[in-house]
C-alpha cells in the first residue's frame, strides 16, 4: 500500500515538472520538496524515522540517545566513545589504534591494526588514560563473609581506623639519632651539639676520586653499576631544601622498621607511584621472573612486577614452591598485611595499569628487552624480557585490555646502594629448593635444631631471633615458601630488623595450610609478646583481619587485591599461629614462651577472642 502511494506521488511529480508552463524557480522548489520526501521514505521503510524525529523535535532526548550511544561504544575503550574527530585522536594517541576503520569492525572485536599491526607499536604517547579499575560487589562479598562467620557481626564503620586507634598501635618508638639510616636524616634529627659530629660532606680519597655527578638521576638505574659508585655527599641547605615525599620518606627509615606508623609521605608516595608519568624503565639483572626498574617523573625508582594470571588462580599443588609464577597482587597484599600487622619492613606497594607500547617499549633503552616485544596472533602487545627461568613466548607477558593496557604493580625502591649498602643472610629455615632432598631441619629434631639456631651468631643475642619469628607469622599467613634469604642494611650491623622483599609466590593456595613455614614458632616455642598481642587482637571481631585487610586494599587504582577464599584464609591462618603458641605456653609457660621487645605492653591487656 504504502508503495502504491509512492509510484502515485512521483507519476504526479514527473508529469508537473514536464509542463512547459512551470518557472525555473518553480522547478527548483518542487525539486528540494521531492528530495525531502524521497529521503522520508528511505527512513520510513528502514525503521529510523523516529529516532531522527527525537533528535529533531526534542534536543534532551536525542542528546540523551547519543550519549547511549557512546556510552556502549566507550566500554571497549577504556572509558572513550569512539565518536568525532576528537575522540579518533584520543584512540590514536592512547591506545595506538587505528581509527580510520569501520566502527562495525571495532565493536565485532576485530583489531583495528590487523593488517599492519606495527603500527601500534610505532606511535609514541606522552598521555595515557587510566582505564576504570574493576569494580568490586561489596554486598556480595559480605554475604560470602556471613556464610563463614559463626556469628552476625556487630560492628559499624572503619575497622582500620579503629585498630589503628588502639593502645597497641600507639606504643611510643624510642628512636636516637643513631638509629637512623640515613646521614641527612641523622643530621635532622640531631641536636645541635650532636651536627658537630656528622660530617656531611666528608668522603674518603678514594671517594673524592670518583665524583659522581648527581645521585639520582634518568638512564643510570643500572648502567652506573651503582655499587661500585662512592657514597654521595650532603650540605646541610641541601636536605633542608629536600621536599621530594619519596626522599622524605627515606629519611624515616630506622632499624626497625621502613617509615613511621604516621608518617604522611607514606600516601604520598603511593599516589605517586599510581599517577607519576614514567620517564624511564629497563630489567632487573638476575632473577627467575621479569621484574623492571621504573623511573618516575619525580625521580623516584619503582620496581614493577606484571600481570601473570588472574586472581582466582591457584597454584597447583603438585606444583614445587619454586617452580610458581609470581604475583604482582601478592606484592600488594603483602604490603598491606606487613602494614596491618604493624612491622612496617615492608616498601610501600601500589597497583597500576600501564600502556606497554607508550609506558614501557618507548621509554626503554634495554635492547635486551626491546628485542624481546612482538604482537600476538590476537592483536595484543607482548614482550617477555631476560631472565633464568620465565622470559621466553612460552612465558610471555601480554596485554590484557584494549591490546596495550597490562595491569601491574609498582613498589617504591630502597635508597641507592651506595648510599645505603645492604647485607644478604641465609635464613636459617631455608628449603633444599630441590625436587629430591631436604634441608637439614625437616630432617633432624625440631628442638634440637632450634637451639643450634639459637647459640649461632647473630641470634644468640639481640633482636635477630625475634625477627625470624616474626618473618614466619607473616609467611605462613600468606602461604609463602620461597623465603631463602633476607636483607639487612650494613650500617646496623647484626641490630637491624630484615627487609620484608620479594613476596611474587605469596598467596597462591586458599585451602592448603603450609605448617612447615611456622616450623620456627612450633619447634622452639617462641614469639614475640607483641606479635602475639596483636594476632589476639586482629582474631577479635571488631578487628577481623579479614575485614581489616579488605579495607585496606579495597582503595587501590586495581582492587579487589585479593580473592575473597584468600581473605577468609587469613583469618584460618590466624587461628592456626594462636592455637600453636596457647599449646607451647600450656606446656613450656608463658615466661618461657613470650619474649619480651616493648615496654608497656605489660599495662595493654588483650582479652582472648571468643572461641
Amino acid at each position: 500500500m504504502l508503495k502504491d502511494s509512492f509510484r502515485i506521488i512521483i507519476r504526479v511529480l514527473c508529469s508537473f515538472f514536464r509542463s512547459e508552463t512551470m518557472k525555473l524557480k518553480a522547478r527548483l522548489v518542487a525539486g528540494g520538496l521531492f528530495l525531502t520526501l524521497v529521503t522520508c521514505g528511505v527512513l520510513v521503510l528502514n525503521g529510523n524515522l523516529r529516532v531522527a524525529v527525537e533528535f529533531t523535535a526534542d534536543p534532551a532526548s536525542g542528546q540523551g540517545a547519543g550519549r547511549a550511544a557512546q556510552a556502549a561504544e566507550a566500554s571497549r575503550y577504556g572509558g572513550k566513545a569512539a565518536f568525532g574527530p576528537g575522540n579518533k585522536k584520543l584512540l590514536n594517541e592512547e591506545y595506538g589504534v587505528n581509527s580510520n576503520v569501520s566502527l562495525s569492525a571495532m565493536s565485532s572485536g576485530q583489531h583495528p591494526n590487523l593488517k599492519s599491526p606495527e603500527k601500534g607499536l610505532q606511535k609514541k604517547s606522552n598521555v595515557v588514560e587510566k582505564p576504570p579499575s574493576p569494580t568490586v560487589d561489596h554486598k556480595q562479598l559480605n554475604n560470602n563473609v556471613q556464610k563463614n562467620r559463626t556469628s552476625p557481626p556487630r560492628y559499624a564503620g572503619s575497622k582500620l581506623k579503629i585498630l589503628l586507634r588502639h593502645p597497641l598501635y600507639r606504643i611510643p618508638e624510642r628512636v636516637s639519632t643513631s638509629d637512623y639510616l640515613l646521614k641527612p636524616a641523622r643530621w635532622l634529627h640531631a641536636t645541635p651539639d650532636e651536627r658537630k659530629y656528622i660530617k656531611l660532606g666528608e668522603n674518603s680519597e678514594e671517594e673524592k676520586r670518583h665524583k659522581h655527578k648527581k645521585h639520582h638521576h634518568s638512564k643510570s638505574i643500572k648502567k652506573s653499576k651503582e655499587k661500585d659508585l662512592p657514597a654521595p655527599t650532603y650540605k646541610s641547605e641541601d636536605i633542608l631544601n629536600e621536599k621530594k615525599p619519596w626522599r622524605l620518606l627515606q629519611f624515616g627509615i630506622t632499624r626497625s622498621s621502613l617509615y613511621g606508623r604516621n608518617d604522611p609521605n607514606v600516601e604520598r608516595v603511593l599516589d605517586a607511584l599510581r599517577t607519576q608519568e614514567v620517564t624511564y624503565v629497563e630489567m632487573k639483572p638476575g632473577g627467575t621472573q621479569l621484574k623492571l626498574f621504573m623511573e618516575l617523573a619525580d625521580t623516584s625508582i619503582g620496581m614493577f612486577k606484571p600481570w601473570r594470571w588472574p586472581r582466582d588462580r591457584e597454584t597447583p599443588p603438585d606444583h614445587f614452591y619454586f617452580t610458581d609464577y609470581e604475583r604482582h597482587n601478592a606484592e600488594i597484599a603483602a604490603y598491606h598485611l606487613d602494614r596491618v600487622l604493624d612491622f612496617r619492613r615492608c616498601p610501600p606497594v601500589s597497583g597500576r595499569w600501564f600502556n606497554v607500547t607508550s609506558e614501557i617499549r618507548h621509554k626503554s633503552e634495554d635492547d635486551k628487552l626491546l628485542r624481546t616485544f612482538f604482537v600476538s596472533p590476537v592483536g595484543n602487545v607482548c614482550f617477555f624480557g631476560d631472565c633464568s627461568y620465565y622470559c621466553n613466548t612460552e612465558h610471555m607477558i601480554c596485554a590484557t585490555r584494549d591490546h596495550h593496557m597490562l595491569e601491574g604493580s609498582l613498589a617504591a625502591y630502597l635508597p641507592r646502594w651506595q648510599e645505603a649498602p645492604r647485607k644478604t643472610w641465609k635464613h636459617p629455615w631455608k628449603r633444599s629448593y630441590s625436587r629430591v632432598k631436604k634441608a637439614e631441619w625437616e630432617v633432624v629434631d625440631g628442638e634440637a635444631f632450634c637451639r643450634e639456631v639459637r647459640n649461632t651468631p647473630p641470634y644468640d643475642t639481640g633482636r635477630k631471633f625475634g625477627d625470624l619469628l616474626d618473618l614466619a607469622v607473616y609467611d605462613f599467613l600468606m602461604g609463602n615458601m620461597d623465603r631463602h634469604h633476607y636483607e639487612t642494611f650494613k650500617a646496623f650491623g647484626n641490630n637491624s630488623a630484615p627487609l620484608h622483599l620479594d613476596q611474587g609466590r605469596a598467596f597462591g593456595r586458599t585451602t592448603h595450610d603450609e605448617l612447615s613455614i611456622l616450623v620456627p614458632i612450633s619447634s622452639c616455642c617462641s614469639i614475640r609478646k607483641s606479635t602475639w598481642a596483636r594476632l589476639q587482637l586482629l582474631a577479635r571481631e571488631e578487628y577481623r583481619l579479614s575485614d581489616v585487610m579488605r579495607e585496606s586494599m579495597q582503595s587501590d587504582p586495581i582492587a579487589p587485591i585479593l580473592t575473597e577464599p584468600h581473605l577468609l584464609a587469613l583469618d584460618r591462618r590466624l587461628r592456626i599461629i594462636l592455637n600453636t603458641v596457647d599449646e607451647c605456653i600450656t606446656k613450656k609457660g608463658a615466661e618461657n614462651v613470650l619474649l619480651e621487645d616493648q615496654e608497656h605492653i605489660e599495662n595493654i591487656l588483650i582479652p582472648k577472642p571468643a572461641q
